[in-house]
Order: structure tokens, then sequence, then C-alpha cells
């Protein structure tokens, strides 16, 4: 089966989150960082550079500014401070790499510049734009590029890092598993296992991109690819499996898999090869898809019994339920859950591995309430909502705060005469097997049972399918004054 044809179910349960609405297509705009002006156009390493434009990523390393000299390895630094209109960024210590020399003496060079907000900039500045750097003036803490010796004498200046890369090109300096060479030639940072400084190493960007495009050639341009030069590509999806490029680098470190990328590449969905998900094992209940084949995002990288996407895109996180197909139904708020970790077996210490955990508590386990879910067990679930799918359950709250909505049942979603558990669809059995009855209709039982005359409280809830809500004086007979 081809990875587009999947079942109907999970399509249009998973749209809900993944697809944007019409309306944010229409009014969703990429805009990428421009430079307007430098000043001052003449400065030295360990000064500050001012960069007036638009489109900077506010606050302090938000914003990322780019020096570029032809035939160097591009040199990423974090902006000092930054509006969406300016930033301030001091001319690291390592621009002393893109310098020229003369008689093995650094000198002034001019740098060509790109900001990296949301996105990186389309172009380099030009010639007219760009900063003209000089070595470190006396007093900055710069390695010194003529050291003296005895007596005064002048010294060979110990080569630099790069340069030394250079003379060992089957090396592999920084250990992100590309060699110096192949590194210099795509203007890599032989000497930085993360060159771009977005978390993911230069190594597996560039065999990812491998993966996905066959023939990649790292630079800082346009980015069709992982890029190793490119410190905003952390949020994309390259291979479309659901899982970002910065989760499958986290997936790739936590397997220890290393070279070649046999695990979490995102240039493949299938990293490695296929995954078959045979029916009546383990692995059938990972196949989101049922296509008998586990994707990247269908793994199960901790070993815990949830899919990698069920953990931090899909069903066990609360940004799924808030904000997926189910988002019309009122979140269950007088406690806090936490999210469930891809990389994390047992997520609250607690020696339960998560899928057979229970995150609310309410006697459903997470395999049950998170990986199969509703339509795949046949029951309302809700991993963060313990009222679901028993209201009877021992961590139900059967109390709404005052200002706040009831969650399910209780807005009145489920008819009285429901049947526990509730269905995966909001259907009412005819008759009942064994019915629901919402007490907190049922004031003798649940609210005035022993309480005398006068008593003061305050209830919520719905009557006679309404909502009601009552702070006041109980009358005694089962129902508030007035």
């Amino acid at each position: 089966m081809l990875r587009f044809l999947r079942s109907l179910s999970f399509i249009l349960v998973a749209a809900g989150v993944l697809a944007p609405t019409a309306a944010e297509a229409a009014t969703s705009k990429t805009v990428y960082p421009t430079v307007s002006s430098i000043s001052p156009r003449k400065v030295s390493i360990g000064q500050k550079l001012t960069v007036k434009g638009a489109h900077f990523r506010a606050g302090k390393g938000k914003s990322t500014v780019v020096f570029y000299r032809s035939g160097k390895p591009v040199l990423f630094a974090k902006a000092d401070s930054a509006t969406t209109t300016k930033l301030v960024v001091t001319v690291p210590l390592k621009a002393a790499d893109l310098l020229a020399e003369r008689n093995e003496v650094k000198v002034a060079t001019q740098l060509r510049l790109r900001v990296v907000g949301a996105r990186m900039g389309k172009a380099w500045t030009k010639n007219s734009r760009s900063p003209i750097v000089s070595p470190a003036k006396s007093g900055t803490t710069a390695k010194p590029t003529t050291p003296t010796g005895p007596a005064g004498a002048q010294v060979a200046a110990e080569p630099t890092c790069q340069q030394k890369a250079a003379a060992a090109p089957t090396a592999d300096f920084d250990g992100d598993g590309l060699p110096n060479a192949l590194e210099l030639k795509y203007l890599v940072d032989p000497c930085n296992a993360d060159t771009d400084g977005d978390g993911m190493t230069d190594g597996w960007e560039y065999n990812s991109a491998l993966q996905l495009n066959g023939a990649s050639i790292p630079y800082p341009g346009t980015k069709p690819w992982p890029n190793p030069l490119d410190p905003s590509d952390l949020a994309d999806d390259f291979d479309g499996d659901g899982l970002t490029a910065g989760q499958e680098f986290a997936l790739w470190v936590y397997s220890k898999s290393g070279f070649p990328l046999l695990q979490y590449s995102d240039g493949t969905q299938n990293s490695g090869g296929k995954h078959p998900a045979p029916i009546g094992t383990a692995d059938e209940l990972l196949d989101l898809d049922g296509d008998h084949n586990l994707t990247d995002d269908e793994r199960d990288a901790d070993g815990d019994g949830l899919s990698n996407m069920v953990e931090w895109n899909y069903t066990g996180t609360q940004h799924w339920w808030k904000e997926g197909p189910y988002k019309d139904e009122k979140p269950y708020i007088v406690r806090q859950f936490s999210d469930l970790d891809a990389t994390n077996p047992d997520i609250d210490g607690d020696g339960v591995l998560d899928g057979a955990d229970d995150q609310d508590n309410d006697g459903w386990s997470n395999t049950a309430e998170a990986q199969l879910s509703r339509l795949a067990v046949g029951y309302r679930v809700q991993p963060f909502n313990p009222c679901l799918p028993d209201p009877h359950s021992p961590t139900c709250s059967r109390w709404t705060r005052i200002g706040t909505d009831a969650w399910p049942p209780f807005d009145g979603s489920q008819n009285i005469n429901t049947a526990i558990p509730f269905g995966a669809e909001v259907a009412i059995p005819t008759p009942p097997a064994v019915p629901y009855v919402n007490y907190n209709i049922d004031y003798g039982a649940f609210v005035t049972a022993g309480k005398p005359d006068g008593y003061t409280g305050y209830f919520s809830g719905p009557w006679n399918t309404a909502p009601f809500w009552f702070t006041g004086q109980w009358d005694g007979d089962g129902g508030p004054q007035g």
C-alpha cells in the first residue's frame, strides 16, 4: 500500500490538526528577513554592529547574523539584542578565520551578511551594505596572529583549527560524521559539529538531505532540504511523516544508531527500509494507518508501546485534544497533566511503561486512550479527561468551578440514559445496558442528602438538560430556594 493511501478514519481524525484551514492558508504568508543598512561600515572584531531591516525576531538571541566570505565556512552569531527592525550583534572572535591575510597577517576584509529570524534571509548583503571587518584591536581577547617568542623575536602563528582540518582531509575533527574535506568544500565548519547552531549536527542534516534529494549541496540559500547552513529548519518536516526535523534528530540521537542513517532520517519516511507490522503482533497497535508497515512516525523509539507520533504530535498530547477534531469539547481543568515523550519510556518515573500507564488515572491505559483512541478502541476515551469514557471513574470531578465551562460528559453531550462506558461516537443505545445517571441532576442523592435546611454552597451542572448554576441556600426539599 502506498503511503498516501491511508485508512479513511485516520485521515478524518488527523486532518483536523495537521492540515491548515482554508482561512489559515489564505492569511499565512512566509516572510524573510531583509537588511536595509549596517553601521558602522568599518568595524573591528569584538565590536558591536547595528543592523537595520525588517522581519527580525525580537529578543536576545532570537535572531542570528551570518557572516560570509567567498571560499570560507560561514559563521553564525546570535544577536545581543533585537527588535523586529533593528538588531545589535558583537562581531565574534571566530570572524578572524574569515579575514584575508597578507604576509601571514590578518587584514581588514569585507564580509557579507544575512539575518536569520523565523527564516533565513534570501540574499547576502550587497557590497555597498556590507561591513569591512578588521582584526581585533589591542586589548580584545583574541589569539594573536604573530605571537612573540624569547627576546621579542616573532614566531610562526599557531595554525587555526580550519587550517589544520585542511591539512587532514580524511579526518573528522568535530566528530559530526563528515570528513574535513567535504565540510570545507561546502563551506561547513570542520571544527564545529553544528555549524548553524540549530541543535542538529552537520552530518545528520547532510545525510538526511542526501536521502531526500540524492545530490544535495549544503549552502546558505534557498532550503529545499535539511541544511547544515540554515538554522531555521528545525521545525520543518522534509519527508512528510509528521515528525519535524528536530524531533527526528532527537530520536536518532536516542537510538544511538550512528551512520549511515538507518533510523530516523528526515529524508525518508522509512529510515533503514520498511518495518513490517504483522496482524496480531504488538507492532500492529502502533500502525496508525493500517498499512502493515511502520514508518518513522509510527515506530516506538523508547519501547513504551506508544508511537512516536502519538507521544509528540498526536493523540498523546494535550494540544491535539484542544486544537484537533474534538476542539469543541471543553477541557478538564481541575488538575494539570504532563505530555508524553517519545524519548522517555516512563515519563512519571513510577516504573510502569507509558503505554501501560494511565495519564489521567481513570482506569483506562494510555494505549487505549492515546494510541488506539476513539475510533480504534471503540469508546469515547480522552487521556486528559478522567470523566471519559466513565464519569464514575475514581478521579473524575463532578464539580465545575464557577465561571468555567463544564467538561464532557457534564456539558450535555451525553444523554443521561447513555450506557457506560460511552461509545466512540456520541450515540444513545436503546435500551442502555448500564444507564448513565447524571447525578449532577439528582439533588436528593448527591447534593442535599443529609444537608439541613439553609445549607450554603455552590453547585453547577445540567438542570433539565439546560446549564444550571446555584449559589445560596438549599430549602431542604431537594432544590435551591426560589
